[in-house]
């Protein structure tokens, strides 16, 4: 770590720097500084006429006058010609200045108070405007340090961090308690640790995560290059050591796409998560989850609201107030979730859903993968996801209103069900729907109902008396949830006929019960209809109804 020291103004390298030897500073950079170079050959550049000399000399008296005989100052005490010693360094921030005796804290823009009488009035009603709160490096400047003191743009004092607690609290948004020690800044939601640097900005798009590391106690490598993917690292790093799905509560700025992956693109997406706390004070539920190559991998029970939406919800845990009852499900926020052919996406990404009063209903637990990101052209395509989709509908009897029950579908992947409804995958879809039969002398039967719209549309049944039912279980208790089900011949080759001719877009099956007074049809028809918005879809209805035996083909 290199440190100038106070008297001689000289750079001198400690491999270890005791903690409170030395001060640091922060401020907002000017267009020109002194760099590490030149500092170190001051004769080679004219250093004594260099305009930014005169804040390193103030540093360094102000830091002698405290006791204190090292300083340390980004702009110059980082070799920056070395990629190895800047990402040391970036890494290392928070803690420099966590270490540091004090920080001084020179507001260049913060004019010298006229009110000799009352410094505090001109400083409360002039700070606000400061550069210095808009940067976002000086975030954990601020945070970090113990004792920070301001200085005005002639080196005057204007007062400490303690002093200005409250003040700090209403332009930041950095609670009072991190303000007196990082060491709980663990215990803050990361949305609302996300808002403190939401209004802030970089130079550089990169250093808009790289100034949040030591706030998320994260490290990684520097790329300058890389642009907004800095901050989706950022994200993936906090995931890997956090438990908090705050960190999915963020909120497009705009209506520039219907559809997002479940990473925010910027700070500036949670401008809205300053309030955000833990669903009850102290009580901290840790959930795993994990970031992988196919998105949010994360075990959990989504949530329904049918008059709200058709899509599901994934419940945060966290909340705008901390003070819930226990015995209460109310108060949680959740995001928005569609299902598509590669995982969930973020649906209604502009906004959050806050459990209130609404009816919910609980899914049972399952493993689901949330996209990462979903960029404009995937979002249109998301929109798209239920043309030539197969909409599923059962018709029975009002007389007999339980003939038929769905027992399951396949491949369930490709299944929404709030929509009742199979997506498309590429060329078509070939799908299986799996349905109980209850027969008139109330025994149960199962049956198979597969349909195809690969080519030409068609449609099979099958129940356990039939020839082929072994093979069309065992093909889908053994099959791979994708990959089987969009190749066309195992539907309309292997399990119906190799004859062309004898394909249709409808089958009927009878059942018979064991008394053989009455039987069941079965009839599925499979047909091209359009729907709501004008996109084109397949409807699979499968009727059933009840009758004698001697009946051909009675109509419901």
């Amino acid at each position: 770590m290199w440190l100038i020291e106070t008297s001689t103004l000289k750079l001198e390298f400690f491999t270890e720097v005791k903690k409170g030897s030395y001060a640091i500073l922060s401020h907002t950079w000017e267009k020109e500084e002194i760099s590490f170079e030149q500092f170190r050959n001051p004769t080679l550049h004219n250093l004594h006429r260099h305009p930014a000399l005169h804040k390193i000399s103030k540093t360094c008296h102000l830091a002698s006058e405290k006791g204190v005989s090292y300083v340390w100052v980004d702009t110059c005490c980082i070799d920056k010609s070395s990629s190895a010693e800047l990402s040391e360094a970036i890494n290392s921030m928070f803690r420099y200045y966590q270490d540091a005796a004090f920080c001084i804290a020179f507001i260049s823009d913060l004019p010298e108070s006229s009110n000799l009488s009352n410094l505090n009035a001109d400083f409360e009603s002039q700070f606000p405007h400061c550069r210095w709160l808009t940067r976002g490096w000086t975030l954990q400047e601020l945070i970090a340090p113990t004792h920070v003191f301001f200085y005005d743009s002639n080196w005057s004092f204007r007062g400490s961090k303690s002093d200005w607690k409250s003040l700090l609290l209403r332009e930041t948004g950095v609670d009072e308690a991190i303000l007196d020690s990082p060491e709980g800044l663990r215990l803050v939601p990361v949305a609302r640790r996300m808002s403190w640097v939401s209004k802030r900005q970089t130079t550089r798009p990169e250093d808009m995560a790289y100034c949040l590391l030591g706030i998320f106690d994260v490290n990684m490598p520097m790329i300058y290059g890389e642009g907004q993917k800095a901050f989706m690292r950022l994200q993936e790093e906090i995931a890997k050591d956090s438990c908090d799905l705050s960190l999915f509560a963020w909120q497009q700025l705009d209506l520039s796409q219907n559809y997002r992956g479940i990473l925010a693109r910027s700070p500036a997406e949670f401008s809205n998560c300053r309030e955000i706390k833990h669903r009850i004070k102290n009580a901290i539920i840790p959930t795993e989850f994990t970031l992988t190559n196919r998105g949010l991998r994360i075990e959990t029970a989504l949530v329904k609201a049918p008059a709200e939406s058709k899509d599901l919800i994934l419940n945060l845990g966290f909340s705008y107030r901390d003070d819930w009852h226990t015995r209460t499900s109310r108060g949680w926020i959740g995001v928005y979730l569609a299902k598509t052919q590669n995982g969930f996406v973020r649906a209604r990404p502009d906004t959050l859903f806050q459990a209130l009063h609404q009816d919910r209903l609980r899914c049972p637990p399952a493993l689901i993968y949330v996209r990462k990101t979903v960029n404009y052209i995937e979002s249109l395509d998301v929109d798209r996801r239920f043309e030539r989709a197969i909409k599923v509908e059962l018709m029975q009897s009002p007389a007999y209103p339980e003939i038929l029950t769905l027992e399951a579908v396949a491949p369930e992947g490709l299944w929404v069900e709030p929509r009742a409804s199979f997506m498309h995958q590429g060329q078509g879809i070939n799908a299986y729907v799996r349905c109980g039969v209850r027969l008139p002398d109330s025994s149960l039967r199962a049956i198979i109902v597969a349909c195809s719209t690969m080519d030409t549309p068609v449609c099979a049944i099958w129940q356990p008396s039939d020839p082929l039912w072994l093979s069309v279980e065992q093909f889908l208790n053994n099959s791979n949830e994708r990959a089987d089900f969009i190749a066309a011949d195992y539907l309309r080759f292997h399990f119906l006929s190799n004859d062309v001719d004898t394909f249709s877009s409808s089958a009927v099956k009878r059942l018979e019960s064991q008394n053989m007074e009455n039987v069941v049809s079965i009839l599925a028809e499979l047909e091209e209809c359009t729907a709501e918005g004008g996109q084109l879809m397949f409807m699979l209805r499968i009727k059933a109804w009840i009758h004698s035996p001697a009946d051909s083909m009675d109509t419901m």
